[in-house]
């Protein structure tokens, strides 16, 4: 699928419970793609059959094609989950507000099945765990619209700044959100010893709030095999701020981004970040 050119959209909502609440039901949903993935599609040695795209102009996360050419996806804005033909169009809504993670799960699967998709296998299980939810416990999905659409504002953004990014960066993979960490992101390939085994890398995008961070988060994160000197007195990125020692990267929150007062300032932080960032990274695995 390919969109049409997209712009930067304005954050606006601060990060509170209620923002928090919609991106966990968010996360939770986007797990059905994921099992799909899992299930349904040949895995992979990197376990991207379970990951995802998302595409702003539909407001919509989309998985990887099943066997059959049929694809899952999720409309972030409403939580509806949508089967596509193998022309990207819709041809069957479930919608997931007022109802259990149970209650969709089984009318997905017949409606695969109904679509020509041997679901023998597909169960509810992953080999990973997510944090925990009362939607876990049987309560329904009820997020409102306008904070799952300010959550989808947060992709939509990623997608846009983050692609343009790595677009001029050698060796960067594109733009996914995997559904573990259900973070935004790319990996570089930055470097590699004389067996060819990697030996340094780059990762980057927006994460969820974590043990860390407690609201979303743009990152940038370093990795290298041999020992480098001067990773704890970096000079300081142009946006955000490092976390060294305790993290070998560093973040820009959310509240840091909103607190721009026009779109174009609001991306200028951004790329500023990871602009100032990636060059004093860089420096640093090239000593």
């Amino acid at each position: 699928m390919r969109e049409t050119e997209y712009q930067w959209e304005y954050q606006s909502l601060p990060f509170d419970e209620k923002m928090k609440d919609a991106l966990q039901q968010q996360h939770h949903a986007a797990q059905l793609l994921a099992l799909a993935g899992h299930h349904l599609i040949p895995q992979k040695p990197d376990d991207s059959n379970t990951n995802m795209e998302y595409f702003p102009n539909k407001k919509m996360l989309i998985g990887n094609p099943l066997p059959n050419g049929l694809k899952l996806a999720l409309k972030l804005t409403d939580l509806e989950l949508f089967i596509l033909d193998d022309l990207d169009s819709p041809i069957q809504k479930i919608t997931l507000k007022g109802k259990t993670k149970k209650m969709v799960f089984n009318e997905l699967k017949i409606n695969l099945r109904n679509h020509s998709v041997d679901v023998a296998d597909f169960t509810e299980s992953l080999h990973y765990e997510i944090p925990s939810h009362t939607l876990n416990d049987g309560a329904l999905f009820s997020a409102e619209h306008k904070y799952l659409a300010e959550n989808a504002i947060y992709r939509s953004n990623a997608k846009l700044v983050l692609s343009n990014i790595v677009s001029k960066i050698e060796n960067a993979e594109a733009v996914k959100i995997w559904p573990h960490h259900f973070d935004t992101g790319s990996f570089v390939s930055f470097a590699h010893n004389k067996k060819g085994e990697l030996s340094q890398t780059i990762g980057l995008g927006l994460a969820i709030p974590d043990s860390m961070i407690a609201e979303p988060y743009y990152y940038l994160s370093y990795w290298s095999a041999g020992e480098l000197t001067g990773a704890d007195n970096l000079p300081q990125p142009a946006k955000g701020k490092w976390m060294m020692p305790d993290w070998t990267g560093g973040v820009l929150p959310i509240s840091d981004i909103n607190s721009e007062c026009s779109e174009r300032e609001q991306e200028k932080a951004v790329s500023s970040f990871y602009d100032s960032g990636i060059e004093i990274i860089t420096k640093l695995l090239k000593q």
